[in-house]
This record gives C-alpha cells, sequence and structure tokens, in this order.
C-alpha cells in the first residue's frame, strides 16, 4: 500500500520550492452541493423541456436554451406562432431553472463562511498558483475577502456588475480550468467577471440568467471528452488549459478523485514540467489508495511522465478549519 504522508510534511519536503495548487470539488463540499445542477432546477422529469436535455445529451443550460431559440425561429417561419411563443417561454423557463438551481445549492453571500475564511487563506498562501476545477463562488470568494491571487482581471474596468475583460497582459495566478458562475461572456468573445454591487454576487448573477439571458461560462459537462469540448470553445478556458500544461512548479492536488471524466486535466498534469505531484487524499484507506495509484500510474504511463507522486492526508491540511 502507497504511503500517506501529513499535509505539513509536504510542506517541509518542498521548502523553497515553487507550488502550484489544482483543487477539485471537496474543497466546496461542506458549502456547495455538486450534484448535478439539472437536478436541482425544477424542471421535471418526463416534460419536454426535461426530455430535450436528454436528446441533445446534455446538462448545459445554454445549450438548451440555444437549440430552443432556434425552434422559435423554425416554427415562426412556418407561421406557427402560437407553438413558436411556448417554446420562446420555455426557453425563459430554461433560464428561469438554472437561477432556482443556482440559488438552491448555493450559499448566498460570501458572510455565510464566517471566521472559516482564515484557515482556507492560509493553506492557500502555501501556493503561488491555484487552479480550479470548480465553478462555484467559494474560491473567488476566499480571495476576495484576503487578496491572496491576482486573477487576470486587474487590467479591466468596472461596468456596471462586472468588471473586465481577463487579459494575458495582466498578472494571473488564479486558472479557473472549468469558468466558473461568475464569469460571463461578453458580446465581444471577452471574459467578464460579475461583482457585487451591493446585493451579492449571486443576485449579479441569477439577474444576469434571468433578464438578460446571459449565461455564466462554466463546464459541466459528464465526459471528459465532452469537457474537453466546451474547454475548446472558449478561449479563456483553452488558456487555462494550457497555463497548466505548461506549469513547471511543484503540483499539489487537493479534494479530487482523479477520475477519467477529468483524464484531460490529468493529461496535461503529466504532460507538465512538473517536479512532483502530491495527492491529497481524503480520510486514506488501503482500497482507497490502491485505486488513486492504479489511475494515477495509468495516467503517468499514457503520457510517458517521469513525474512521480506522493499522497498525503488532505484533512490534515484543516482548510476549513476555525
Amino acid at each position: 500500500m502507497p504511503d500517506v504522508i501529513e499535509f505539513d510534511e509536504t510542506m517541509k519536503q518542498t521548502e523553497g520550492e515553487d507550488r502550484a495548487l489544482l483543487i477539485g470539488n471537496g474543497f466546496s463540499a461542506q458549502y456547495f452541493s455538486y450534484r448535478n445542477l439539472l437536478d436541482n432546477s425544477g424542471l421535471a422529469a418526463g416534460t419536454p423541456v426535461r426530455n430535450l436535455f436528454d436528446a441533445l445529451g446534455t446538462v448545459d443550460f445554454e445549450v438548451v436554451v440555444h437549440a430552443l431559440e432556434g425552434a422559435v425561429l423554425v416554427e415562426q417561419a412556418y407561421g406557427n406562432d402560437a407553438h413558436a411563443s411556448d417554446i420562446k417561454a420555455d426557453a425563459q423557463k430554461v433560464r428561469e431553472a438554472l437561477v432556482e438551481a443556482v440559488n438552491s445549492t448555493h450559499p448566498k453571500h460570501r458572510d455565510d463562511l464566517g471566521s472559516k475564511y482564515t484557515s482556507s487563506a492560509d493553506f492557500l498562501s502555501c501556493f503561488s498558483t491555484v487552479f480550479s476545477l470548480n465553478y462555484d463562488l467559494l474560491l473567488y470568494w476566499v480571495n476576495l475577502e484576503k487578496r491572496l491571487l491576482r486573477d487576470g482581471f486587474g487590467l479591466g474596468k468596472s461596468a456596471g456588475s462586472f468588471h473586465g475583460p481577463f487579459s494575458e497582459d495582466a498578472y494571473c495566478h488564479l486558472y479557473n480550468l472549468h469558468g466558473g458562475l461568475h464569469l460571463f461572456e461578453s458580446g465581444a468573445g471577452d471574459i467578464m467577471k460579475a461583482v457585487d454591487t451591493g446585493s451579492g454576487v449571486i443576485d449579479t448573477i441569477t439577474e444576469e440568467i434571468a433578464k438578460n439571458g446571459r449565461f455564466p461560462v462554466y463546464v459541466s459537462e459528464g465526459t471528459s471528452d465532452q469537457k474537453i469540448r466546451k474547454i475548446n470553445s472558449v478561449a479563456y478556458l483553452r488558456d487555462c488549459l494550457n497555463i497548466l500544461r505548461s506549469n513547471s512548479a511543484v503540483m499539489f492536488i487537493y479534494g479530487h478523485s482523479a477520475d477519467e471524466n477529468d483524464a484531460h486535466v490529468y493529461r496535461a498534469i503529466f504532460e507538465s514540467e512538473a517536479k512532483h505531484i502530491y495527492f491529497g487524499v481524503y480520510k486514506p484507506d488501503g482500497e482507497k489508495l490502491r485505486a488513486l495509484d492504479g489511475l494515477l500510474a495509468k495516467y503517468q504511463k499514457t503520457a510517458g511522465s517521469m513525474i512521480g507522486y506522493t499522497f498525503f492526508d488532505s484533512g490534515s491540511a484543516k482548510v476549513w478549519d476555525i
């Protein structure tokens, strides 16, 4: 069985080294439900709209709305105005369903985390670069509270409820590999981030979806192939993955299971110039460690990589302690 060390020991072993961090859903599990947003949307199984998600093979609300909007144009062209009106109403229903899902699964305000910002900020401060697979606001809120990591929007300007655009020329140490609920694409294709204008970022996001018909840029697809297609369709997401692929720091992984639905992420890590990988395991036991060892060894072999890896007990990092 592979050895497991404490987080403090990983810090000693990498003292003086440049460290990068990849976080998965485990970082947010205490505060955000990562059950499929579609399951929390209120769209009942068996209804035409829910059937359309299945027919298109997606859980992406924006894809379904675009399909419905296309159907509206077809129905209008054929003179079926009444049916076009029904489909248009369904498109709005899908937008509002995403709003319901976000609000039912996510804390409303960053104040909900209370004093636990301190421990999470202490953890994040160990790393010079952070890559996130999460699309919730937990990392965004911690960074906003403690001003730890520049996110690439520093050269942008505020415009109403948004700030941006993201610029490759700006200093950036935080990369949202799968996008985020706070990230929106402008009409010009730039990425803007939602900001709190008094009632909270969640309100900004939900108003943008429900009233303005715009969707956040986030990757919710199920398989690695589906995710990489979405990533390749958005310049910002492509850039983030390329930065991961070019990483040369010691790589830490926290709150992720290394499942094959994120194989594209592990290909990028093992194809990089990372000096070593420290993989966090929650409540490690023999069966779990053997399974993870097998997955990482497979990714390593597929990439033809010589990058070694060590397991650490993720609980010992005390990310959300008061």
